[in-house]
């Protein structure tokens, strides 16, 4: 019975490692039955190499789950050293046209399946409801309708390549202000409001199929208060499975994060709880390797014996994620071998179909001078390069390229920017760093742009003009400065 039990128990943990290849002990556990892997920023430096990794995870077990984060936008591991060139949510829910989201999607999902990756962990479904919300443009936002519609169509659109979406975060955080990684946050609506703006995504994409969705690690006072998602059989196993009637595969978000660490005391106590509410999958985190993945297992296997969990319940997790392997196989092609141009087009397009310009944004005629917020808005992105530099320097622009890296206390010196010299500010979610926003507010210069990529709603008095790109990926980044510009 205990190897059993160790092989159900295996069969519900994702756990992830370092390196570019994969380490003996992972292939050890992926043999005995582990479920799969997740593939962070650090575990890849080119398609060829992320596709021989993932053939040695396949070797080692044919039917594992090969998940990313590859939301497009500003959260991107595939093009962590350069920026997505694809746009993110809220650019494609700006932008308005559902098959441009589905195209997205669908050319993601291409370029993870030629690298034999199957599970990707995206799109946010999140309605972020506040411009402090930590979730900002990699929400679809605008309205609670216009969010479900977009969210759908790139579930769609990432299905249709053969690719496996997870929907995050059921049932839904885009009402907290605190960021999950660092603190459980809490959702205060009404049930009617709640199901309006939250739920309904959720909902929908269930409707349609999506394969996966994963929970949040929130509070939401009206389903079930004092308890985070991740760990509520009401939210999961009542509203869910039974009301909503979703039988598809249920992820936990990294259990490293304290939205949930704090409230159950301990990774493997986390993996259990997350079990026991009907979770299927444990995602164990970004920095949780052999030690953790090893005590995750033995805790529930401890679990099962004494009667804590039912095998019934490590079965069924096991039966959903089997079902998805088995519907999303992962099987390494030849990088570079899928023909994504299409829809690279599609995402640009709709990077320029988002953008808003107001006043004189032209760079012409004077010296410029671009000065970067450096802002980090997401510890879920990490330090993905963004801004404009590189799309201005493809443009054949020469510009001085100031930077300022936070923590951001002062202003560079400016004195030498002549009165026809242009200055243009590069910022994100300002609200949201009162610090940089306060450096901000000391800016002054004859002609000054802001390039703003972050959520909207900031107003710039003291600007001669405004580009609002409503995200920071290499497209937006090139709506931009086509705008600025006046490049068709």
């Amino acid at each position: 019975m205990t190897t059993h039990l160790r092989h159900l128990a295996l069969g519900t943990v994702l756990p992830a490692f370092e390196g570019t290849t994969a380490p003996a002990w992972l292939l050890d556990l992926l043999r005995e039955g582990l479920g799969g892997v997740v593939l962070f920023g650090r575990n890849i430096v080119s398609p060829q190499q992320v596709a021989t990794l993932v053939r040695q995870i396949l070797d080692a077990r044919p039917t594992a789950v090969v998940a990313i984060d590859e939301e497009g936008g500003d959260v991107t591991r595939i093009h962590h050293d350069e920026g997505s060139p694809y746009p993110g949510n809220r650019v494609l829910s700006e932008n308005g046209d559902l098959d441009a989201t589905r195209a997205v999607g669908r050319g993601i999902g291409a370029e993870l399946a030629q690298l034999g990756v199957n599970f990707n962990l995206a799109p946010i479904g999140d309605y972020a409801t506040d411009p402090l919300s930590p979730l900002t443009t990699r929400s679809f936002g605008r309205t609670s309708q216009v969010n479900a519609e977009h969210a759908t169509a790139w579930v769609e659109g990432l299905q249709s390549a053969g690719v496996a979406a997870c929907l995050k975060h059921y049932p839904g955080l885009g009402g907290s202000l605190l960021d999950s990684h660092l603190s459980l946050g809490r959702v205060v609506a009404g049930r009617a409001e709640f199901e309006s703006e939250h739920l309904r995504t959720f909902a929908r994409a269930a409707d349609a199929n999506v394969a996966s969705m994963m929970t949040a690690h929130v509070v939401v006072d009206c389903l079930d208060p004092g308890v985070p998602t991740t760990l509520s059989e009401t939210v999961i196993g009542h509203l869910l499975r039974d009301e909503i009637g979703y039988d598809g595969v249920v992820i936990s978000d990294a259990l490293e994060m304290r939205g949930v660490l704090d409230h159950a005391s301990s990774l493997p106590a986390a993996a259990v709880g997350a079990l026991r509410a009907g979770v299927d999958a444990l995602c164990l985190g970004a920095e949780q390797f052999e030690e953790a993945t090893r005590s995750v297992v033995d805790a529930i296997v401890a679990a099962a014996e004494s009667g804590e969990l039912t095998v019934d319940r490590l079965e069924e997790a096991n039966r959903r994620i089997r079902a998805m392997a088995r519907a999303y196989p992962g099987t390494p092609g030849v990088p570079g071998s899928a023909d994504t141009t299409a829809e690279r087009s599609i995402g640009l397009a709709a990077a320029w179909g988002a953008t808003v310009s107001d006043g004189d944004v032209s760079i012409a005629g004077g010296g410029v001078h671009v000065l970067t917020f450096d802002d980090r808005t997401s510890i879920a992105a990490g330090p993905v390069p963004w801004g404009i530099g590189p799309e201005l320097r493809a443009a054949g622009v020469t510009f001085t390229d100031l930077v300022l890296s936070p923590p951001i206390h002062d202003l560079p010196d400016l004195s030498g920017v002549a009165p026809s010299d242009v200055v243009v500010a590069v910022v994100r979610d300002l609200p949201r760093h009162p610090g940089s926003a306060e450096v901000f507010e000391r800016l002054r210069a004859p002609r000054l742009i802001v390039v703003d990529m972050g959520y909207p709603g900031t107003e710039y008095p003291h600007a001669t003009g405004v580009v609002r790109t409503f995200g920071a990926s290499r497209a937006s980044a090139a709506a931009a400065v086509r705008a600025l510009t006046g490049m068709a």
